[in-house]
């Protein structure tokens, strides 16, 4: 009789993220968890118990596990990190109770691997995982441009080694000196495809929004902050208008609570660019994919941006993109094939290629079309399961 080998059970990876809102970071990982091969992983997702972002249905029947107790190093902004070890000692003594919560429930849920998904999940889950002898993944996806958050970042690197996953290699850049270190994989971001498709725009959504079938709409979609460019998309606006008088501009997208003041600053800006009335903000969407279906153009003019999800949502809505040289997304989007890119801070390159794009129908089409296949050829979170299961089995075996 043949010798009967036990199944073993799923290795439980315990996703930590800290945020308490909703960002970029939070909705790929809600769209990654549940693309996993539950036979072999079981997720647990490890959050702040005020964290809105966990409640998405898209985690329903994962195990959450609140374990971040709170604490001022949570809420701390990365500018206020200070490069040396004595200047930020407060930081490093409020940690200490964070990290011991996380290295506890670690042990305690037998957990087989941490898989950390923003910087103070990186730093705070790192070094729980060194003192719970576990390994660690890191998920890369920010691009840091402040020097002191920098030098936490790598320092904490050659001590917690993680495998660190970069969503482009614009962020994986920045593991340079430590290539000998830490070892590294690239895996772009992917997006749940069926959500995203051609066609008609909604009548009813229109309506509701004012628009008419002669308007010519163009849309930006991400977090309402310095880096994503607005301020220069507005100067950009009031040059497109002045060639195409039936243009709008749909702005969807919040504010961090650290920056509630900074909507205000954009709409002022509309107003002294003169195109305040040409210009919808509407905050946070959940039905983003209806949006797209409106637009002509999508943009996204932002500086650094490491990867740009959103602009891969647009490509598979079929919509001709304007995106920027900056960060990841010439990796994303491919310059005279799927859309326009522009030096990022230039409104009026941006201007013109949002006329271009408006003006010359059959292009805009013939670049939509582009961008579709290539979203549905490299950018879906299947693929992007599939690989991240890959770097586990590397980690764990199979």
């Amino acid at each position: 009789m043949a010798e009967q080998h036990p199944v073993r059970p799923p290795r439980r990876i315990a996703f930590v993220d800290q945020a308490q809102e909703l960002g970029g970071a939070e909705q790929s990982l809600l769209e990654l968890v549940p693309q996993l091969d539950r036979r072999r992983y079981e997720p647990l997702i490890v959050h702040a118990a005020d964290a809105t972002w966990a409640d998405d249905p898209a985690l329903a029947g994962i195990t959450h596990l609140p374990a971040f107790p709170a604490s001022p190093v949570l809420a701390a902004k990365r500018d206020e990190l200070k490069p040396g070890f004595l200047a930020s000692w407060n930081y490093l003594l409020q940690s200490r109770q964070v990290v011991g919560a996380l290295r506890r429930m670690v042990v305690h849920e037998h957990v087989d691997l941490l898989h950390t998904n923003a910087l103070k999940s990186h730093l705070l889950g790192g070094f729980a995982a060194t003192l719970a002898r576990r390994p660690l993944v890191w998920h890369m996806r920010d691009i840091l441009i402040e020097p002191a958050a920098t030098k936490w970042l790598l320092q904490s690197a050659r001590t917690v080694k993680p495998y660190v996953i970069a969503i482009s290699e614009a962020v994986a850049s920045q593991f340079d000196p430590l290539r000998n270190h830490v070892r590294l994989r690239v895996i772009h971001n992917g997006i749940p495809l069926d959500k995203f498709h051609p066609g008609p725009p909604s009548p009813e959504l229109q309506a509701e929004l004012g628009l008419t079938p002669d308007d010519e709409v163009v849309i930006v979609v991400g977090r309402l902050t310095p880096w994503k460019g607005h301020t220069t998309l507005l100067e950009a606006m009031r040059l497109v208008r002045e060639q195409r008088p039936r243009v709008r501009l749909l702005v969807l997208g919040t504010t961090t609570f650290w920056e509630e003041n900074y909507l205000q600053k954009l709409q002022d800006k509309a107003h002294a660019e003169g195109v305040a009335d040409i210009v919808h903000w509407l905050g946070f969407r959940r039905d983003v994919a209806d949006m797209l279906r409106l637009c002509h153009v999508f943009v996204l003019p932002s500086i650094n941006e490491p990867f740009g999800r959103a602009i891969v949502e647009a490509m598979a809505s079929g919509k001709p993109v304007v995106g920027t040289r900056s960060g990841g997304v010439p990796e994303v989007l491919r310059d005279g094939k799927c859309g326009l890119l522009i030096e990022p801070g230039n409104a009026a390159e941006l201007a013109a290629a949002i006329t271009r794009l408006l003006a010359e129908k059959s292009l805009a089409r013939e670049m939509g079309d582009n961008g579709f296949r290539r979203a549905n050829r490299y950018f879906d979170i299947r693929r992007v399961a599939r690989e991240v299961e890959e770097v586990y089995v590397e980690i764990l075996g199979r």
